[in-house]
């Protein structure tokens, strides 16, 4: 056997082995996360029995709030068991590399590629629109258009129609679109020739096979509906835009490499291939959230279609390279993913799925929720601390039980961005120090409590989002914000203080620590706030226009 085959061996040896270990993690958490929700239940009971009745009003309040941070923590339990089990599955599947394309296709079929745009950047848009020229595919069999619905000016129309001349590409312009990016993929889908359809932001450059490997996929099999590829950035420069290119790892590496395997991946908005028949039988691309790509993909899984991983890079894109604007990113996302979740949450129970694709796939959805509950339990527990609230959990001597919800939270996060840079190390695209980590984590802390604004605004929302009142990017104030947040922080810190030197003692752990995390927001937004304010919003030149990225 040869060095390099030996080598490979050994690692396959290796992360199969971390997989099993993932596997057994998966569901020791899951049957300790059982027996700890369970007892918990019976001993809330047990003390609602056992109160005096001369104290009613006391146990109800604070049976009430047990409940609730109960729920909670075994939200965060159900996610960590969730995520070992995406890890568990990720790293059971071998990374191959294809250096060349060992399907042939005899003919290969049509191909329309719609590139959404609103106030582009003219450098950026021409890149983009001359890598799918240049592809791995017949110029004559792909099909490109370009759908414009920003503001109307002579001159700006003037250039995107020079570009698209010049790339031979279908120029769509419609100013009265007030959907946004979904709204404008409808206008463009309707003048898509071809029976398969490939969505892509306009600032991502696809890779030379993209295409061509994506239509090998979808002719294999009639019931795969679409193929999405793994993208990456090619503006990767400061700390902020590494914790974020980790962010889609963990996205792609973890999560949708383990959906590969059930044929359940989910859209990721950008460098993908569909099936136009699907897009016709749901009625287009859904307009009623922000996020239209985890709702396409909502209702296309559950009508039994399957969806594939392309396990390369199908494009590289743009990253948001200054903090305000990744906050924005953020908070739309979780808008759109919580509101998606509120409005087909019926459609994922009653979908042609298996019950654990309907379960991941709420789970898909409900990432953002469970990771702001942590923050949405403080009031919670501030209530308890001022009714003087006992949190009834299993007896313990050395280990207060409230402190399972921020730790399996952190655990579960750092392991998988952990595996997710090690896979992608395999693809030779993310370089990060081991330290990094530390500081992602950070980062991750920071803008949690941000994600509470949006989750919690999104639950009382009842519009679909129009651009005559919707912004895409919801600019957010976040330094006055920050403040308050760190200020909340350090009131916890105090309340855990006072708890600490009373005779419950039962919260201050948990308050000292959501305190800590709090109080850190300020500090740390600031950071990144100062040294990215400098950076252009999304590249190196610019025509002073924004994006819809």
């Amino acid at each position: 056997m040869i060095p390099s085959e030996q080598t490979g061996r050994k690692a396959l040896n290796f992360w199969i082995l971390v997989s099993i270990f993932l596997y057994v993690l998966t569901i020791s958490v899951l049957f300790i996360g059982i027996i700890y929700f369970v007892w918990s239940i019976v001993l809330i009971i047990q003390s609602i029995i056992s109160a005096p009745s001369t104290d009613v009003a006391h146990i109800i309040v604070q049976s009430i709030l047990n409940f609730l941070s109960l729920f909670v923590e075994v939200m965060s339990i159900f996610y960590t068991v969730m995520l070992f089990k995406h890890m568990s599955t990720t790293c059971s599947i071998p990374f191959v590399e294809e250096d060349e394309i060992k399907d042939k296709i005899k003919e290969l079929p049509l191909i329309s590629v719609l590139v959404p745009i609103h106030n582009p950047d003219f450098d950026v848009l021409e890149s983009t629109i001359k890598s799918i020229a240049d592809s791995n595919y017949d110029r004559k069999k792909i099909q490109i258009l370009i759908g414009d619905d920003s503001e109307k000016n002579s001159q700006y129309n003037n250039k995107i129609t020079s570009i698209s001349k010049k790339y031979d590409a279908m120029y769509i312009y419609d100013s009265e679109n007030f959907l946004f990016k979904a709204g404008m993929l409808n206008i463009m889908l309707k003048e898509a020739k071809a029976d398969f359809v490939v969505f892509l932001d306009y600032d991502h450059r696809i890779t030379p096979n993209f295409l061509r490997k994506s239509i090998v996929k979808l002719l294999k099999n009639d019931n795969i509906a679409y193929v999405q590829a793994k993208v990456n950035f090619y503006n990767i420069k400061s700390k902020l835009q590494i914790w974020e290119a980790v962010m889609y790892a963990q996205f792609f590496e973890v999560f949708e490499r383990s959906k590969n395997k059930r044929k359940k991946v989910i859209f990721n908005g950008t460098t993908a291939c569909f099936r136009k028949t699907v897009l016709e039988e749901i009625g287009g691309i859904p307009t009623s959230t922000f996020t239209e790509d985890v709702d396409l993909s909502i209702q296309i899984l559950t009508r039994g279609y399957d969806s594939v991983l392309l396990d390369e890079y199908g494009s590289f894109g743009l990253v948001p390279s200054n903090f305000p604007l990744l906050l924005s990113q953020i908070l739309r996302w979780a808008k759109g993913s919580m509101h998606t979740l509120k409005l087909r949450w019926k459609t994922i129970l009653r979908g042609k799925m298996s019950p654990y694709d309907r379960l991941d796939l709420t789970f898909s959805t409900l990432l953002f929720f469970i990771a702001s509950s942590m923050y949405l339990t403080i009031s919670i527990y501030v209530i308890m601390f001022f009714t003087g609230s006992d949190a009834i959990r299993l007896p313990t001597e050395n280990f207060p039980p409230l402190i399972i919800m921020p730790i399996a939270l952190a655990v579960s996060y750092q392991l998988s961005a952990i595996i997710a840079v090690l896979f992608s190390k395999k693809g030779r695209e993310i370089e990060i120090k081991a330290f990094d980590l530390l500081l992602f984590f950070l980062i991750a802390l920071t803008l949690n409590p941000f994600t509470v604004y949006a989750v919690v605004k999104t639950i009382f929302r009842r519009k679909a989002p129009d651009r005559r009142k919707d912004q895409w990017n919801e600019k957010v104030p976040f330094i006055p914000v920050s403040i308050v947040i760190s200020l909340l922080g350090v009131g916890l810190i105090v309340l855990a203080y006072f708890d600490f030197m009373s005779t419950n003692q039962s919260l201050w752990v948990v308050l000292g620590l959501l305190g800590l995390s709090l109080a850190a927001t300020f500090p740390v937004s600031l950071f990144f706030y100062l040294t990215t304010r400098h950076n252009k919003p999304y590249f190196e030149r610019n025509n002073k226009r924004n994006t819809e990225a």
